[in-house]
């Protein structure tokens, strides 16, 4: 809450609620949404006094003042303000407070943000960084410490590592308010020390488990994972997956970002059962690109289209409200409207098509018609913070795959576009001038990772390769990033080591982002100078940047839509099948149900 805390105020609020003193604002005449008992109540008018619901009925017998503000509903629906459980404001390409920007019009008005990707560039001083860029906005950010930094320690290298006393540090500064995603989950079920330890200081400091089991075994594994204190997961991807969730006690998180499309299919647990008890199930977004915010929404986006996968609109807004709440252990303060809670109010004149208004956040109009109504300045991010790529200049030599002798076997990551997943596939590959090259007649593009953050002793790899296929990239073509989850690693993929190499200098000339190279060109770019992983400039900005990207990607010859995103995951381990690293080999294999693993490039 910006306001007052509501024990200071209780007596305001009963004084208005009984009709002695007047109301900061009053909404006549709507149709309440009310998720408690997923109702539509007509003809409610709501009482606001110092940001929380005084009243809720019929408020003639409330006073008003000449401050007071009255909002006509005029039979249009009261809904509560829609909360993530679960996203990466990373994702978004831009910073918490330009993010703000983008989501409060659309009804956003409550994130759980786990901020692991600049915290894999900085360390703890990111989450304080993040905390401090997010406070005092009209959108409540809860932050979710990052507890997978490095994803699987002895894999890969990020740029710092978080241990249980990081953990403990940020619950006790008032930086962090939940656990972020657990994401090494084999760490878990396997009983790595260090792993128990991180859960054990989030236990102990009293916050929300969150957790990122990616296996497709679930009849062992997610329970073992659920005992050791996780109570919600977004890893699930078909209706099984949230079912289980569901019955063993962890909330569903059903995801559905701009590449990551998994609530279709999940919420069919849903709607092929009728009857279901829908409590622990939730909606959220995870990864949203500056362009699916900007033209489709975030959270407002993911009720609509569950409302159009068949689930009924009351019960699309209890999982993005009051289930939400719950699951964050919040419903005291937010996820409906009701009287001593958050004042955090959609006026929606169209309850299928989530038509949003105006949007009140603690009382305060801070959105109408889908514009900002309330200012939100930037934030002045210090200089260690945008300045986060510490590679020198690459030479083809850098991106040179020596191999001795004739054709060779090799680990070849196959793609799927929109997923996350990758299967491993097994290719014979002739050698060229004594390296592996890449293949773009038989669709074998070159990746290439390597280490970009500040030197560090307990950092052992500089560079690792791979190949992957289903990218569909023609010759001389090369896609660079420094958005590769979540080392953030400097990356790049291509047909041709020319390309590769021109990319790569410009990301480091740039400072971070991601940029497409096309027959020795720069063809596109999207700089992103705070951490490698956002830009400073607005979400309308970036989206149209993002589409010269695309565009450009297309005419590499990847027909898919947001395939950066895609390519984003490549070097994130704690997904099956074959991912590239900078240690070891240069690849990790993560079968179904058996712990990770370093793998050679080729198979003598």
């Amino acid at each position: 809450m910006r306001g007052r805390p509501l024990a200071e105020v209780t007596r305001n609020l009963v004084a208005t609620a009984m009709g002695r003193e007047p109301a900061d604002l009053i909404i006549r005449g709507g149709r309440l949404v009310n998720v408690n008992t997923a109702q539509i109540l007509d003809g409610t008018d709501l009482a606001v006094r110092d940001g929380y619901v005084a009243y809720v009925g019929d408020a003639a017998h409330v006073p008003r003042s000449a401050q007071t503000r009255v909002v006509e509903a005029r039979g249009r629906y009261l809904a509560p303000g829609l909360i993530d459980t679960h996203l990466h404001v990373e994702s978004s390409m831009v910073d918490v407070r330009s993010y703000a920007r983008a989501v409060l019009p659309q009804g956003t008005t409550t994130i759980a943000c786990d901020n692991h990707e600049i915290t894999n560039v900085f360390g703890l001083r990111a989450v304080e960084l993040f905390s401090a860029a997010a406070a005092g906005l009209p959108l409540k950010v809860l932050v979710a410490m990052p507890v997978c930094v490095p994803s699987i320690p002895g894999f890969e290298d990020a740029g710092a590592a978080i241990a249980a006393p990081d953990v403990a540090q940020a619950y006790a500064r008032g930086w962090a308010q939940l656990q972020g995603e657990q994401m090494n989950f084999p760490g878990v079920i396997y009983g790595d020390p260090g792993v128990h330890e991180i859960l054990a200081a989030s236990l102990r400091s009293g916050v929300v488990l969150t957790g990122h089991y990616s296996s497709p075994e679930i009849a062992r594994g997610l329970p073992a994972f659920v005992a050791a204190g996780i109570t919600a997961d977004h890893e699930g991807t078909t209706a099984e997956d949230a079912l289980r969730r569901a019955q063993l006690g962890c909330y569903a998180q059903q995801r559905y970002g701009t590449a990551w499309l998994d609530m279709p299919r999940m919420i069919r647990a849903v709607l092929d059962n009728p009857g279901l008890d829908t409590r622990f199930f939730t909606l959220i977004t995870d990864d949203v690109t500056p362009a699916t915010l900007v033209r489709e929404g975030a959270m407002s986006r993911v009720v609509r289209a569950a409302i159009a996968e068949g689930l009924d609109p009351v019960a699309a807004l209890q999982m993005a409200t009051l289930n939400a709440a719950q699951l964050l252990e919040r419903s005291r303060w937010i996820g409906m409207i009701a009287p001593g809670r958050a004042a955090d109010i959609l006026l929606v004149s169209d309850l299928e098509r989530l038509t949003i208004d105006q949007v009140f956040a603690d009382g305060e109009l801070v959105a109408q018609a889908g514009e900002m109504a309330v200012d939100i300045p930037p934030y002045a991010y210090p200089e260690w913070a945008l300045r986060s790529v510490h590679l020198a200049p690459l030479t083809l030599d850098d991106l040179r795959i020596p191999h001795s002798g004739g054709a060779a076997r090799v680990r070849v990551m196959r793609i799927h576009p929109g997923q996350v997943h990758t299967d491993l596939e097994i290719v014979e590959m002739h050698p060229a001038g004594g390296a592996l090259v890449a293949d773009p007649a038989r669709d074998l593009a070159k990746v290439a990772l390597f280490y970009r953050h500040e030197p560090r002793a307990d950092a052992t790899g500089t560079r690792g390769f791979g190949f992957v296929t289903g990218l569909q990239f023609g010759p001389r073509a090369a896609f660079g990033s420094t958005v590769a989850h979540d080392s953030h690693n400097l990356m790049v993929i291509g047909t041709a080591d020319e390309e590769m190499a021109i990319a790569a200098n410009e990301l480091i000339r740039l400072g971070g982002g991601m940029v497409v190279v096309i027959g020795g060109g720069v063809r596109a770019a999207v700089p992103m100078p705070l951490a490698g992983l956002m830009s400073l400039d607005d979400a309308g900005t970036v989206a149209r940047q993002l589409d010269g990207l695309e565009a450009a990607l297309r005419d590499a010859g990847c027909p898919s839509p947001s395939i950066e995103m895609t390519l984003s995951l490549l070097p994130l381990i704690v997904i099956p099948r074959l991912r590239v690293t900078n240690r070891g080999t240069g690849l990790v294999e993560l079968p179904p149900g058996e712990p990770p693993r370093f793998v050679p490039l080729t198979i003598e």
